[in-house]
């Protein structure tokens, strides 16, 4: 969205919300520009109107993005934790020999909580009360956690995304095989320790070595 296109939905906002202290000056107006410029126009356009229509307050840049989230979230998105349940139910009880046929078959939302292919095939073999209950609690959850993480994701701007990643990816320690100290090769006098020998043999090993 271009700074011109942007003018008019700030020009829009003002129209209806009249405070003077509302995006009042050069700063305010770059600022916002900053978080929604990433924006297509026609959907930061759709956003604005849809909240000014269903809203009572002045709206925020997080409001904005909100709503354009709304307008741009995939539908497979809407679908009920159960009714993705039984797309994956589906794909387990034909999964014993086409598992990878089955698991391209469904949505990518649903892909990434499931992980791999091979994890159909295993859903498969498994018996039908614990695929009933614990897979699908465990499927469940971690559906209910995609779906509000794919939510928090598209609000952000992918420069913003970009930047977090690589912050996580700073902060994370490498995870690598300790350090082992080098052993030092060592030749051990056993001639000079009476660990290792007897008197008899030292008494012999002393005349050898010119010792006595």
């Amino acid at each position: 969205m271009t700074r011109d296109e942007f003018k008019l939905i700030i020009k829009g906002l003002k129209s209806i919300y009249s405070d003077p202290k509302y995006i009042s000056d050069q700063f305010a107006f770059d600022m916002w520009y900053q978080l929604l410029g990433d924006l297509d126009y026609k959907v930061a356009s759709m956003a604005t109107q849809a909240y000014m229509q269903t809203e009572h307050f002045p709206p925020t840049p997080a409001d904005i993005r909100r709503y354009a989230e709304k307008i741009t979230s995939p539908k497979t998105d809407d679908m009920s934790e159960l009714e993705a349940w039984a797309l994956v139910r589906k794909a387990v009880s034909n999964g014993a020999y086409g598992y990878k046929e089955e698991f391209e078959k469904l949505p990518e939302i649903i892909q990434k909580v499931i992980g791999r292919p091979e994890n159909i095939r295993e859903m498969s073999q498994l018996e039908v009360n614990e695929l009933e209950t614990v897979e699908q609690s465990h499927f469940v959850r971690n559906y209910r956690a995609r779906l509000e993480r794919n939510k928090q994701e598209r609000q952000l701007q992918y420069s913003l995304q970009e930047s977090i990643e690589q912050l996580r990816t700073e902060n994370t320690p490498a995870i690598g095989v300790e350090e082992v100290p080098a052993i030092e090769d060592k030749v051990i006098d056993i001639s000079n320790n009476p660990r290792f020998i007897s008197e008899n043999i030292q008494y012999e090993l002393d005349k050898l070595l010119g010792r006595l």
